[in-house]
């Protein structure tokens, strides 16, 4: 009994993997940008391997100018 309830689930479970989801493959396709890939060797002996950059860094810079301004504007009698 348990034997062939595990057969039908394992066909059951087969039949669902090769079968389309259109609402599941429309949610999968995004226009994102990929990453430049490195070459295998260069993974492997981890040579060239750079760090994105701060996706912050500007707005950090720009907040940082402003608040100097204002200490300088709140400085000033």
């Amino acid at each position: 009994m348990l034997c062939s309830m595990m057969r039908a689930l394992l066909l059951l479970l087969s039949l669902s993997a090769c079968a389309q989801f259109p609402e599941v493959d429309a949610g999968a396709r995004t226009n994102l940008p990929t990453p430049n890939l490195l070459p295998t060797d260069q993974l492997i002996s981890g040579v060239n391997q750079t760090t994105p950059a701060d996706p912050l860094a500007g707005p950090v810079a720009t907040l940082n100018a402003r608040a100097a301004a204002l200490r300088v504007e709140s400085s000033s009698p």
